[in-house]
């Protein structure tokens, strides 16, 4: 069972990191480094000292089940920290300090020669730890969407609780390798702001991706809230955003538009060029802004995408879970 502040795969890159580090001799570098990782594995012993949050427990008056903290989600969401166990706190700023120190150490790969050789593997790491903190808040607004079937309700609060208990559940690991694999090739997509249909976009992202997400076109893809979230996605644009775009060429006549001009149409938020940096963190503000705006187009009955892709593509991916369990 995972009771350390890294796995084997992060200890033995961080032992050769240590070796590197040793080498320049650089005081700032050590001491930043060697810092944030006692911090981290203090937090590791934090996590780990309190009890699984998966176990049922008396505390005074109350009884916890597993049951009793699906209910707490159904009702009061994950942003109620003070319902929730103390654990769950501690494991995500667990997991922010992991996020810190491998984003740290990605970033000296552009300064320090002799750490060139850790970049795709820092990269991946920064990215794994994110997109796990990514993941934590589509769960979220799974189950705190009342729309959906209680079942699939369910199974994003049970996987959400073995996320939270365990922070390296397998299921959980499985699905933050989709959306892993979503964002990197959207990172190395640009779009092209043709027609603005998103067919060439679509095409090479589906051509880049796993069977997972062919089924999930296959199965969805004619469903307009999904191509307004896949065009929201592709293009780097909010829906209202996108519209203005298409009056802006149906008025001067334009079968294209380039960049430049792009950014002559008033009122624009342009953040493609954002989510095509290494810095994941751009990848999940990007998110967060596509998240709100979904959500208040729904509050407000808005016409555009309710959900984001994120959203829709876990759905999908617990539904064809839970008709292979049946």
């Amino acid at each position: 069972m995972q009771e350390k502040a890294f796995n084997e795969t992060e200890d033995q890159l961080l032992a050769r990191i240590k070796l590197s580090i040793e080498n320049i001799q650089d005081p700032e570098v050590s001491a930043s480094f060697y810092s944030m990782e006692e911090n981290i594995r203090h937090l590791s012993e934090a996590f780990f000292g309190y009890p699984s949050i998966l176990e049922t427990r008396d505390s005074g008056r109350e009884h916890q089940t597993v049951q009793t903290l699906v209910e707490t989600l159904f009702h009061g969401g994950t942003d109620h920290t003070l319902l929730l166990p103390t654990k769950v706190t501690v494991g995500r700023s667990f997991m922010i300090a992991k996020f810190n120190l491998f984003g740290y150490l990605r970033k000296l790969c552009d300064s320090i020669d002799l750490f060139q050789e850790f970049k795709d593997q820092l990269q991946a790491l920064w990215e794994t730890a994110i997109f796990s903190l990514l993941l934590e808040d589509v769960y979220q607004a799974i189950i705190e969407r009342t729309g959906y079937e209680t079942e699939v309700r369910r199974y994003a609060a049970l996987d959400l609780l073995h996320l939270w208990d365990r922070r390296f559940d397998q299921n959980v690991t499985e699905y933050a390798s989709t959306f892993i694999d979503l964002w990197s090739v959207r990172r190395r997509i640009v779009p092209v702001f043709g027609t603005m249909m998103g067919t060439v976009e679509l095409i090479r992202l589906s051509s880049l991706l796993p069977r997972r997400w062919y089924k999930f076109l296959d199965r969805h893809g004619d469903d307009e809230e999904v191509q307004q979230a896949m065009e929201e996605f592709i293009f780097g644009l909010a829906y209202e955003d996108l519209c203005r775009v298409r009056q802006e060429m149906e008025k001067r006549h334009l079968s294209l538009i380039d960049r430049k001009k792009l950014a002559q149409i008033r009122g624009i938020e342009f953040t493609a060029d954002d989510v095509t940096k290494v810095d994941p963190r751009e990848m999940y503000r990007f998110y967060q802004s596509r998240t709100r705006k979904a959500a208040g187009r729904k509050v407000a009955g808005q016409p555009g995408p309710s959900r984001t892709l994120e959203e829709l593509l876990l759905v999908h991916i617990i539904e064809e879970r839970l008709l292979t369990e049946k």
